[in-house]
């Protein structure tokens, strides 16, 4: 298949330069996932999902959106060219954190309360007993926010309740490193550069950064009050925090390692990703059912846009359906 052909990912990214992005926000608590068009900041869809959807994962290769449904047990499949649901992935846990293999052949779901990570091939997700298919690495407990190393070789996973970061190996789905990191890691991000990875430290209010060459903690950052998520611009040189507790968006001078303004927000700010075809920051509001728009280079909230019910968007959700 052409997804393992390195000049189709070539390909691939470069029609994703152009084209202009789109936000895929889950709304908790409306079942729905909205689809915002960052040209126009217009609501453009909204898709059904299972009950009380939470996590977001984009495939790029074959234009689909995946989604953790908590309530619901499951995993809805959509279809990004038509906005439309194809399938449903059903489980017997409650998943929250969903990301996807370098060339998306291979889905990760964290299963909080048996602490695991499960492992199913994407091609075979539309069959019947598709939720029941499935390799597991076991993991330190609660395991929440989950990020790719930028090769594709290794997968980190934020155990929240061990406090540390795990390593898979993804060729031989095993953990090959624990990182110690701040209390209760949840939300994470790599970097631009494809170095420093970025975790968000909730109880502890602060942000961990660790080099993914050495797997060591190379800072530590205090942001504002109970922190979630966490996104950096392209060159991994500021990182923004979603501060659930204050209300705002705390931006971090890596170099300088220290927060370097404060952004107000709507309610419970949680899932964050930055759009760097428009050089702005996403924020979505669980609180008060929007997205919060911020201008990058003024550091201002310039707009928002309404969505539904207790909107979270965990995991990078900006992406492109062609």
């Amino acid at each position: 298949m052409k997804r393992f052909i390195p000049l189709a990912l070539l390909a691939i990214l470069s029609e994703q330069a152009s084209a202009e992005p789109f936000a895929y926000i889950t709304n908790q608590g409306a079942d729905t996932v909205s689809v915002i068009d960052l040209a126009t900041d217009k609501v453009t869809a909204t898709i059904a999902t299972g009950k009380a959807p939470v996590g977001v994962a984009i495939d790029h290769f074959d234009s689909r959106l995946y989604v953790t449904n908590v309530e619901s047990h499951s995993v809805s499949i959509i279809d990004m060219l038509t906005n439309q649901p194809i399938g449903e992935v059903k489980l017997d846990i409650s998943p929250v954190g969903i990301t996807l293999s370098k060339n998306a052949s291979q889905l990760f779901v964290a299963d909080w309360f048996q602490d695991r990570v499960m492992v199913f091939n994407t091609k075979d997700l539309l069959a019947p007993d598709a939720g029941k298919n499935f390799k597991e690495v076991s993991m330190g407990k609660a395991p929440a926010g989950m990020v790719l190393s930028r090769e594709g070789a290794s997968l980190y996973v934020a155990n929240r309740d061990s406090d540390e970061v795990g390593v898979i190996e993804i060729r031989t789905l095993k953990v090959i490193n624990k990182i110690p990191v701040g209390k209760h890691p949840f939300g994470m991000v790599l970097g631009g550069d494809g170095r420093n990875l970025f975790v968000v430290n909730v109880q502890s209010n602060s942000i961990s950064i660790i080099d993914t060459h050495s797997d060591k903690v190379t800072a530590t950052i205090k942001v504002g009050e109970h922190p979630y998520c966490v996104t950096t611009n392209p060159d991994g040189s500021i990182a923004y925090v979603t501060n659930t507790g204050a209300d705002s968006v705390s931006v971090v001078d890596v170099k300088a390692k220290k927060v370097i303004a404060t952004i107000p927000t709507g309610g419970f700010p949680e899932g964050i990703s930055f759009d760097a075809k428009h050089n702005r920051v996403i924020v979505a509001s669980w609180m008060d059912d929007e997205i919060n728009v911020i201008d990058a280079k003024t550091l201002k909230k310039i707009s928002s846009v309404a969505t539904a019910s207790k909107s979270r968007a965990f995991g990078q959700f900006i992406g492109n359906p062609k």
